[in-house]
């Protein structure tokens, strides 16, 4: 006996709208899961996500006006344990999440959550004022706000019909 899974209509639809992105990272997460089960330690390490005893936090960047905020999921990991530091339009986020032994015994049924170091760097979309910048961390995540430098503000241009 054959089982296809079904694929209704609006799988079909994100193929064509944007959707192929989307199928070829699940694809690739999967292919990634199938080799860590069976050849651990086979893969190199990601640019994004998880792997192995290191990760990657999220991130999201975002610019209004006058600032730029970017936003990291760091969840358990102590404030104390982030280094934020910024080189012209270059930020980097590193840290560590130390391993807990909560589970090191023999009854432990499964242990899926990730710990060590990571360090991650981001180019920013325009100039920032170093001296001007905060980071706090709340709930896990890390909120970091650079005020943009005087210059990089944009200015509307109005074009005028002739």
């Amino acid at each position: 006996m054959n089982l296809t899974p079904w694929r209704g209509k609006r799988q079909e639809e994100d193929v064509f709208d944007g959707g192929m992105s989307r199928a070829m990272t699940s694809l690739r997460s999967e292919m990634d899961r199938l080799f860590d089960r069976f050849m651990p330690g086979f893969l190199p390490e990601p640019v994004w996500g998880f792997r192995g005893t290191t990760f990657l936090p999220s991130v999201d960047v975002t610019e209004t006006e006058n600032e730029i905020l970017v936003r990291a999921e760091v969840p358990g990991i102590d404030p104390k344990e982030l280094n934020v530091t910024l080189s012209g339009q270059m930020l980097t986020l590193s840290g560590e999440k130390k391993e807990s032994a909560e589970c090191k015994g023999e009854n432990c049924y499964q242990a899926e959550r990730r710990f060590g170091s990571f360090h991650r760097v981001l180019q920013l979309p325009t100039e920032v004022n170093p001296d001007n910048m905060t980071a706090e961390h709340k709930n896990g995540v890390v909120h970091i706000r650079l005020k943009k430098q005087p210059g990089a503000v944009a200015k509307r241009i109005p074009v005028q019909a002739k």
